[in-house]
């Protein structure tokens, strides 16, 4: 494993003041809502927060995001709460940031960073590390300047008249090669692991394969549990779950899928994480169906929706059959709550994960579902198909094959989605 760059100063902040934006286009209770997150995300890397404060702006300012009002109105609550970061609930270019810790000095956090962080403190195993230690590697690159501040103020004298660089471009030059050396390291790492899981993909392709998704803390680890009889971490804090588990489920009708449960999905997910994070994440793009799991307590559950909505349309997972699982029904002051969702989403499953409610329902019906997918096919492929053959091995799940001597013979049933690219070499259907 390469050496990896770390992000986290060497003595992190222990008390941090929180600041929201509201901009001209959002409402108040969305921009409180998403500042609770913040709160819960800087608790989650083990920061205290104690102060949160929200300005309301028509636009960011460039210099500092929030006015130069309210950054003269920040310096003595700082000083008097003896805080040592001030955490943004947005992402801030790297002259904003520089230019916030040279007017507070004390750490300048955005969102993105936050995350980051705590992505950094959860990653447990190789591949998860790899795959933060990207993410951070690349938000770290533009931003190194900041850094060395300190040392470019320092001029080397030179005869003549004639400017030298200082010690601090010259450090600045060598961190920057540094960090590009790190992320083709760390890229080439993630390589391997891609390679990996390509091939125990291809030694699972005969199965059905069911993908968790969800927004951070909806119960997906929960719901996994329940369903597979495993023990995987089960936290009420946002990311408790960064690698990918993956088991075998027996459904009523005797069919055997397999079930992943994934990272979960965030409002302002930075798309360092989204990119880093592509061969977990390809266990949503190559599933067969997705249980998008939704904590129905939560008061901004159409939001969370959304959000994982996004990120599927940006790992172009939008087009793959989903069932919705309103999740966490116990916790439901009144069952209004539960109908005005229902509204919206009829054909989703109310299920508690922690008690078992509901689960039986969603297990019938997704055996129901399988027995339905795809449709029985014969095909013949000449021995010069074999991507195509791979393809079927991917998508499909491969009944019988028989290797005959001028082509191969396979029965197979593919979701529909697929056929297209393999008609060409079918030979009989059958429902």
């Amino acid at each position: 494993m390469p050496e990896l760059y770390d992000t986290r100063a060497p003595n992190p902040p222990s008390r941090a003041i929180l600041v929201g934006v509201k901009l001209r286009n959002m409402l108040m209770d969305e921009t409180e809502e998403s500042l609770q997150e913040l709160q819960q995300l800087t608790e989650t890397a083990g920061i205290e927060v104690v102060c949160e404060t929200i300005q309301s702006r028509n636009a960011p300012n460039p210099t500092y995001f929030i006015g130069e009002g309210k950054v003269e109105e920040l310096k003595p609550l700082i000083e008097e709460l003896n805080a040592d970061a001030i955490i943004f609930d947005e992402e801030l270019s790297p002259a904003q940031t520089r230019n916030l810790e040279q007017a507070f000095d004390i750490a300048a956090i955005d969102r993105t960073g936050l995350i980051l962080q705590v992505f950094a403190q959860r990653a447990l195993t190789k591949e998860a590390r790899l795959q933060v230690a990207l993410a951070q590697l690349e938000y770290a690159l533009p931003r190194l300047t900041r850094m060395w501040t300190h040392l470019s103020r320092l001029a080397t004298g030179g005869g003549g008249g004639r400017h030298l660089r200082g010690p601090g471009e010259t450090q600045l030059e060598m961190d920057r090669r540094w960090v590009r050396r790190n992320i083709g390291q760390v890229r080439k790492a993630l390589q391997a692991v891609e390679k990996q899981r390509t091939v125990q993909r291809r030694n699972r392709s005969e199965k059905v394969k069911v993908s968790l998704v969800g927004y951070t803390n909806a119960g997906k680890s929960t719901l996994f549990n329940h369903l597979t009889g495993e023990s995987v971490l089960v936290e009420d804090k946002l990311f408790a779950t960064l690698d990918s588990t993956t088991r075998k489920v027996n459904l009523p009708q005797k069919q055997q899928i397999l079930l992943s449960d994934t990272v979960g999905f965030i409002k302002k997910l930075p798309h360092q994480l989204v990119a880093a994070f592509k061969a977990t994440l390809e266990e949503v793009t190559e599933a067969d169906l997705l249980l998008h799991v939704i904590d129905v307590s939560h008061p901004e559950a159409e939001a969370q929706i959304a959000a994982v909505n996004e990120v599927l349309h940006e790992l172009d997972a939008t087009e793959i059959p989903t069932f919705m699982v309103f999740n966490k029904i116990d916790r439901l002051k009144t069952e209004d709550d539960l109908h005005l969702l229902q509204c919206q989403h009829p054909d989703a499953f109310p299920i508690s994960a922690q008690r078992g409610d509901g689960v039986e329902t969603l297990m019938d019906s997704l055996s129901k579902r399988f027995a339905e997918l795809g449709t029985n096919l014969s095909f013949s492929f000449p021995y010069t198909e074999g991507k195509t053959l791979d393809l079927l091995y991917k998508h499909g799940t491969v009944l019988n094959t028989e290797y005959a001597d001028e082509a191969i013979h396979v029965e197979a049933r593919l979701p529909d989605r697929y056929l297209k690219s393999v008609s060409e070499f079918l030979v009989t259907s059958e429902g």
